[in-house]
């Protein structure tokens, strides 16, 4: 699977649309440096990553994993035209496609698009590459607080494959080993994702 110039990394450990409102943020721990973002999660940057967009196959069959199971809402669901994408294969000078945009908890920050092209042809409907984790690839990274029932959900849908269960993994880091629940998964349309569970983190407060 290849990225394209719709899909972009979301960062290590931040979730998709989970950026804690400022009086959820942890403090920092008494002698350790603050977490960038942590007391205002939002004007620390001029520039934000906002969403990013997956080309897929099947719209409803993605929708299946990223709404009913991981639970993310719905907030737009159109369909469009792209005329300028002119090398697209195949391009009818058209390119119908259908761009459902989900979030979870911020509408500005950390959305999923979903963007379907209507009119496809055999690049549209090939099988993806396998995961291979080698430059060009993605990895989606989606925290939960209750990763063993969305993993569940998630590894039941119908075209995800499972690369591992829940184990702990520990990151290092200067304020001591940070602890996560950690699982992979791989999306329908060969997207990487790990979702995890924070369990611990020395750098901030809990």
């Amino acid at each position: 699977m290849k990225i394209t110039t719709a899909g972009v990394l979301i960062a290590v450990w931040g979730c998709a649309g989970c950026a804690l409102a400022p009086e959820q943020a942890p403090a920092a721990a008494e002698g350790a440096p603050a977490l960038l973002g942590s007391e205002n999660p939002y004007p620390v940057h001029p520039i934000n990553l906002r969403r990013t967009t997956l080309v897929v196959r099947d719209v409803e069959a993605s929708l299946r994993l990223y709404r009913d199971a991981l639970g993310f809402e719905v907030v737009y669901d159109q369909e469009l035209t792209s005329p300028g994408l002119v090398t697209r294969h195949g391009a009818d000078g058209i390119n119908r496609s259908r761009l459902v945009l989900t979030q979870t908890n911020s509408a500005a920050m950390g959305m999923i698009g979903l963007w379907q092209f209507l009119d496809q042809t055999e690049k549209d409907t090939a099988p993806p590459s396998v995961a291979d984790f080698t430059p060009g690839n993605v990895v989606l990274l989606f925290n939960t607080t209750d990763l063993e029932s969305r993993f569940a959900a998630a590894s039941a849908v119908p075209g995800v494959q499972v690369i591992s269960a829940p184990a702990e993994r520990h990151y290092p880091s200067p304020a001591g080993d940070i602890i996560v629940m950690v699982s992979m998964l791989v999306d329908p349309d060969g997207y990487t994702i790990e979702l995890n569970q924070m369990i611990s983190d020395p750098r901030a407060a809990r």
